[in-house]
């Protein structure tokens, strides 16, 4: 049974899921360029491994759940499954020919900057004033 907040955490969801899309393929890309093809495969891997991890535990995470005990367990599940395939894929990776840990790392990190960068963006901002005997600066007495 989807709740009010489901529609609104669900674009930012997609939203981060976009821009790790991005963000990887662009760290790959300037790798391609820095150092050559060896380097922007591990840094697809690199980005492929946080976006994998991240949209499990997206999806995970936005499954209906009856009650906010079985909300929690799911939330506790979608991470564990998280770092096990993070863990899982970068195992993987190690195997590649040539590898760039540098730019897997790279790539991995940048989709993590994303996945907390793009909520803190999308925050609203609120402007907080003075608060009145607070010493914070009020109107001049004439």
């Amino acid at each position: 049974m989807p709740t009010s907040s489901d529609t609104d955490i669900r674009p930012l969801a997609s939203r981060i899921l976009l821009v790790q899309t991005g963000a990887g393929a662009a760290v790959a890309l300037v790798c391609l360029l820095v150092w050559g093809r060896y380097a922007f495969v591990s840094a697809l891997a690199g980005a492929g491994t946080g976006l994998v991890a991240n949209l499990y535990m997206t999806f995970k995470a936005l499954q209906p759940a009856r009650t906010p005990r079985r909300a929690l367990g799911q939330l506790y599940l979608g991470q564990l499954v998280k770092v096990g395939l993070t863990v899982a894929l970068f195992m993987l990776a190690a195997h590649l020919p040539h590898l760039s840990w540098p730019a897997l790392l790279i790539a991995y990190l940048a989709t993590l900057v994303v996945f907390w960068g793009v909520p803190f963006a999308a925050a609203p901002r609120t402007r907080i004033g003075p608060r009145i005997g607070s010493g914070g600066a009020g109107p001049k007495e004439p």
